[in-house]
């Protein structure tokens, strides 16, 4: 299984991917991302949270990793405020991480009746249905915090956490997430809007991609919608 072991936030991972640029070695990043997570202490801590933001950013996308391509989220990167696409990068993490998935399936089922989330109930869930005890508490933790730093939980004790407002998602934020469903996620240029994984939208108020498809109709793709078809065929 592989665990999502360290916590991120959404500046280091802006700032990082704002930093780097196609064709070098990523090596050559390794002392500035120390000056950009600095809350960080520890080389050791530094370098665990920099691989993390490496394997999601810039070589899922690609064979190789001696050397950066270029690749849509540093395209993105580019052209949008933190703000605009940092729905974006939780959704990404949430793609490659199935333990990430499988963690918002169960923080789902365990809210109590006044908004309030247990760290420790939410792991013993987990490690009773997903085993592996260590690899499970560390993800959960790790996480948990991710989701504080980008501002979708809130800390209230040791062990405990509220689900703060949703926020909303813009239609050109949706556009990309299906976008980047269909290049990430599923691997093909065909998307059932009926099948998607609602897990990925979770932290988000409902977006009706429907309206989304039709919107960006022959721009980015072919919306193919009848009596058993809602698919989009992308273009890109």
């Amino acid at each position: 299984m592989i665990g999502f072991d360290r916590p991120l936030k959404p500046e280091w991972i802006y700032e990082t991917l704002k930093m780097i640029e196609p064709g070098e070695n990523p090596s050559k990043y390794n002392l500035p991302f120390e000056d950009i997570a600095k809350e960080l202490v520890g080389k050791e801590g530094k370098r665990k949270a920099r691989t993390v933001i490496f394997r999601s950013f810039v070589y899922s996308f690609q064979e190789k990793r001696n050397i950066i391509e270029n690749n849509i989220i540093m395209e993105w990167v580019e052209k949008y405020s933190l703000e605009q696409i940092l729905p974006l990068f939780l959704i990404k993490i949430l793609m490659d991480y199935e333990i990430t998935r499988f963690i918002t399936k169960k923080i789902r089922l365990s809210f109590d009746h006044t908004n309030q989330l247990s760290s420790a109930i939410l792991s013993k869930k987990m490690i009773h249905e997903y085993g592996d005890r260590d690899v499970v508490k560390r993800s959960v933790r790790s996480f948990l915090r991710t989701l504080v730093h980008f501002k979708i939980l809130e800390q209230t004790g040791t062990q405990k956490y509220h689900l703060m407002n949703k926020p909303s998602m813009l239609n050109e934020q949706a556009k990309n997430f299906l976008m980047l469903y269909s290049k990430v996620f599923l691997k093909s240029a065909m998307v059932d809007l009926s099948s998607i994984d609602s897990s990925l939208l979770y932290y988000f108020k409902e977006v009706d991609l429907k309206e989304v498809a039709k919107k960006y109709h022959s721009n980015e793709w072919e919306y193919i919608r009848d009596v058993n078809r809602n698919h989009l065929l992308m273009k890109h």
